[in-house]
């Protein structure tokens, strides 16, 4: 696997009344990999699927949605959740703009959005910069400062899975 430096995992917050809670997570990535073709992988279903724990099925609803169904343990909830994921703003190869719901029934939902940016440092290169915030309500909500580490740790896995994949 090629040699990637990974920068710490920055500005985790918790914030918000007690009916929404919001994380927010950014990270740093430096990738010894071209900007076209990280963006070509960014940008492909499977591949993001397989870099998601859990992930059951990934679907392509029309050109800018995407559906996932991934099983997941949150603190002590142990479900099936579904995953509206919209790609908006994008600007390739050098950035787009996520955002998504995520259903749980009973548990209730949690929102999302992400910007991802890619900046080119060499030819051979490149910059990946990811910045998220999490909302959520009803238990999930509530679960949500409970499992800041997970979420750290589920980007982190992410993203090494994914760099796998550019190789």
């Amino acid at each position: 696997m090629p040699e990637t430096n990974t920068l710490p995992l920055q500005g985790i917050q918790t914030t918000g009344p007690m009916s929404d809670t919001s994380i927010r997570i950014e990270y740093r990535y430096t990738l010894d990999y071209p900007r076209d073709h990280i963006w070509e992988k960014l940008n492909d279903p499977e591949i993001l699927a397989s870099c998601i724990r859990g992930c059951t099925h990934v679907s392509r609803e029309n050109p800018t949605r995407f559906r996932a169904v991934i099983r997941a343990h949150v603190g002590e909830i142990k479900n099936y959740f579904i995953v509206d994921l919209d790609v908006d703003d994008t600007h390739a190869p050098d950035n787009y703009r996520l955002s998504s719901v995520v259903s749980a029934g009973f548990f209730g939902k949690v929102w999302g959005g992400a910007e991802v940016d890619l900046k080119e440092v060499s030819l051979r290169q490149s910059e990946l910069h990811y910045v998220a915030t999490i909302t959520g309500r009803g238990l999930l909500g509530k679960a949500l400062p409970l499992v800041e580490g997970v979420a750290v740790h589920r980007v982190h896995e992410f993203f090494d899975l994914f760099v796998e994949h550019l190789a």
